[in-house]
């Protein structure tokens, strides 16, 4: 009897019978996003211009005149959403010491010396094509407030942010909007006096500022 010869059939025959399916799984997959937004600004730089030495006061600050016209900020979203906004000074370094923790810096002069600070301020709002308000937090989120008009943005903090809301209640938090506006302007800017900075050579004000979307 050649038994071994068995072994291997029915070996075969269990591995065949074990590659055949009865069913077939079947997967649905995709992914669901938030709508995005476009955050931007019109109007350019804001340029002080050319400011001689001799304007300059040796031994106090000295104040530059406000530049409030024609610069806005836009968010426009593909859907309403509930979205805010903070600001992020990109100078803070270089903010004069003893200088308001609201203000931003105008970056060093050659020898390193701080050269001033400015503040930034919101006007005319608009959400959906309707008057707004300006709404703060300085929780994330975990309650809010309404700031008078025009408001001065707060420097940079991490829970501090702002949102552009058409609904008056002062405490409650912004509703999703599909597009937002706001002018800009800058205001209570300050050199520091010419006796404290190297005006050797040519000085330029390089203030610097991000302001980032915060979904909510």
């Amino acid at each position: 009897m050649k038994k071994i010869t068995l072994l291997p059939l029915a070996l075969a025959l269990v591995a065949n019978l074990s590659m055949a399916a009865n069913s077939v799984d079947l997967s649905v997959t995709g992914t669901i996003t938030p709508a995005a937004c476009d955050i931007a600004l019109a109007g350019g730089d804001f340029d002080f211009g050319t400011i001689n030495t001799s304007d300059l006061s040796a031994g106090s600050t000295t104040t530059l005149p406000d530049l409030d016209a024609g610069h806005s900020l836009s968010i426009t979203c593909s859907a309403p959403t509930q979205v805010s906004f903070r600001l992020i000074d990109n100078r803070l370094s270089s903010r004069p010491s003893g200088s308001s923790n609201d203000s931003l810096g105008f970056g060093v002069d050659g020898s390193n010396n701080p050269i001033g600070s400015y503040r930034i301020w919101a006007g005319s709002l608009l959400a959906d094509g309707e008057g707004a308000y300006l709404k703060a937090t300085n929780c994330g989120g975990c309650n809010w407030f309404t700031a008078g008009l025009p408001s001065e943005l707060v420097r940079p903090l991490n829970s501090y942010a702002y949102a552009i809301d058409p609904i008056s209640n002062g405490f409650s938090a912004p509703i999703p909007i599909t597009n937002a506006s706001a002018t800009l302007a800058i205001r209570n800017a300050t050199i520091q006096p010419a006796s404290s900075l190297d005006t050797s050579t040519d000085i330029t004000l390089d203030g610097a500022a991000t302001i980032e979307l915060v979904y909510l």
